[in-house]
Formats: C-alpha cells, sequence, structure tokens
C-alpha cells in the first residue's frame, strides 16, 4: 500500500461529523528555497523537536528574530569602517 492509499484510507476512517468549517481566508506564503549543509539540517530537526513544531516554524522564528535584530542595529560596511579610519589616520597625520 502507498503512501498515498494510506492517507486516504486514514481520512475515510474519521468521524468528520464535529468538524468545523473556517470561513476566514488565510494569509499568503510564499516558499524559499535554500540550501544546507548536511550538519545544519540535522540541528534544524533537532531544535524543531526540542521545540515540539516543524522545521519551517523554527526556520521562520530565527529569520524573524534576524531580521528584527538587524532593523534595531544598523549594519556598517567593512568598506565604510576602513574608509573612516583612514580619514581619521589621515588627520591626525
Amino acid at each position: 500500500m502507498s503512501k498515498i492509499d494510506k492517507a486516504n484510507v486514514a481520512l475515510e476512517s474519521r468521524d468528520w461529523s464535529t468538524a468545523e468549517v473556517r470561513r476566514e481566508p488565510r494569509k499568503a506564503t510564499v516558499v524559499h528555497s535554500v540550501r544546507m549543509s548536511r550538519n545544519l539540517t540535522e540541528r534544524l530537526h533537532q531544535e524543531a523537536e526540542r521545540r515540539g513544531v516543524t522545521p519551517s516554524e523554527v526556520i521562520r522564528d530565527l529569520v524573524d528574530a534576524g531580521l528584527s535584530s538587524a532593523e534595531r542595529s544598523p549594519t556598517v560596511r567593512l568598506a565604510d569602517v576602513h574608509r573612516v579610519i583612514d580619514t581619521l589616520t589621515q588627520k591626525t597625520a
């Protein structure tokens, strides 16, 4: 029996008489594909298991936290740091 057949059997055997239909529209989502090393993937799955959520939820939480952090503390390009240092050393020389 294939996975699809097993899923269909499981759905057919459920009692749907008390099911509630949700009428509110769901938020649209976008899929982003990313390649990760095996080690990083294993760590992701371990964290998801520890939290009791899906890997997708962990990724969303981490991306949100990272972007929120970046919004609070602006990043500075290394070239800009070098330019400032060069300017300061020229003024003091």
